[in-house]
């Protein structure tokens, strides 16, 4: 692996901002209004720009945005995906750091602390900060990456046990989190990275449509030298996050087998599949039984759903060609860990 040359100095142009904030967006637009608002609270002595790319939103976001915000440029597109959308902003940005921010959070602290912070930490390439759910309870945005025993664990129910180690990819020791220090990847809700290791290591692999574009972000930043660390040096309310989203069970499932595929060997690759299938298939038989009651009857529905993906009966619900790519849009806000 090369190591990054994170210590040189890079000549920046004159004209270059301190940050560039990113948000994408579906609807949702009141939410968008108050994460922007908050945003630009946040701001403090930074030189910033602010880039807005809409997929396709049908209740006025962009224009509401553009008329509040007339330092914000709004770009307007389809929805091809999370990570092709803020693509479409990576290419326009010129800060010398980027903050990738989800339209559904609110900033507590001051952005130009945190950039400080990156500025005295060179070797930092990807970092995120201490996220929260609305009534403060601390959300789990740590992670490990995926293996065959944190698959086959989760599978199993270890998945949030406080003592389960690593036989999850959450990490739920709440003392991690008021601390600062590397970790294996963060979730995607609000992610600062700097702009040459952006050069270095790349865009978002548009590819994963929903979920685990990050995961393959992070896990390609340490391949190519940059650290990437956890930040406890503000606080974000991140308001829709808690937990997967039964309707998109599916898409995370085959965005799990991707970065499998792409990053480990067959065999490994193949082991991890594994338990994802097991932990579905252990679902689909205690939830079934219990389908008299809706909210059962929905979950054995979406846990099959995503054992037919993960079995390869079935693709994945929404993708660039997918004919679901419209309800996609409608999630795209609604994405949850």
């Amino acid at each position: 692996m090369q190591q990054a040359n994170a210590g040189a100095e890079t000549p920046q142009p004159p004209d270059r901002p301190d940050l560039s904030v990113i948000v994408v967006t579906h609807n949702g637009r009141e939410r968008a209004l108050a994460t922007l608002d908050s945003a630009l609270a946040a701001q403090g002595w930074l030189e910033a720009e602010w880039l807005v790319v809409d997929a396709g939103s049908t209740d006025g976001t962009p224009d509401a945005i553009a008329s509040r915000f007339p330092e914000v440029e709004v770009v307007r597109r389809p929805n091809l995906g999370f990570a092709a959308s803020n693509n479409v902003a990576l290419r326009l940005a010129r800060g010398r750091y980027v903050l990738l921010l989800n339209p559904d959070i609110d900033i507590h602290g001051s952005l130009a602390e945190l950039v400080a912070t990156m500025d005295a930490r060179p070797e930092i390439g990807l970092a995120s900060v201490i996220q929260t759910d609305v009534d403060g309870r601390q959300q789990a945005s740590i992670r490990r990456f995926p293996s065959a025993s944190r698959s086959f664990g989760e599978a199993l129910f270890s998945a949030g046990w406080p003592f389960s180690g690593g036989l999850q990819e959450r990490v739920v020791n709440s003392r991690r989190y008021s601390r600062p220090g590397p970790v294996d990847w963060l979730v995607g809700a609000f992610l600062i990275a700097r702009r040459e290791a952006v050069e270095a290591v790349g865009p978002l692999d548009e590819r994963f449509f929903l979920y685990s574009e990050e995961t393959d972000w992070c896990y390609r930043f340490w391949q190519a030298g940059w650290r990437v660390e956890h930040l406890p040096n503000l606080t974000v309310t991140h308001h829709c996050g808690g937990g997967s989203s039964g309707a998109l069970k599916p898409q995370l499932t085959h965005s799990k087998i991707l970065f499998a595929g792409k990053h480990y060997g067959r065999l490994r690759a193949s082991a991890i599949r594994a338990g994802i299938v097991l932990g579905h298939a252990i679902r689909v038989v205690t939830f079934a039984p219990l389908g008299v009651r809706r909210r059962y009857r929905s979950r054995a529905r979406n846990e099959l759903s995503a054992l037919q993906v993960a079995v390869g009966l079935a693709p994945p619900p929404f993708g660039p060609y997918s004919e679901s790519r419209v309800r996609a849009s409608e999630l795209i806000n609604k994405r949850v860990y």
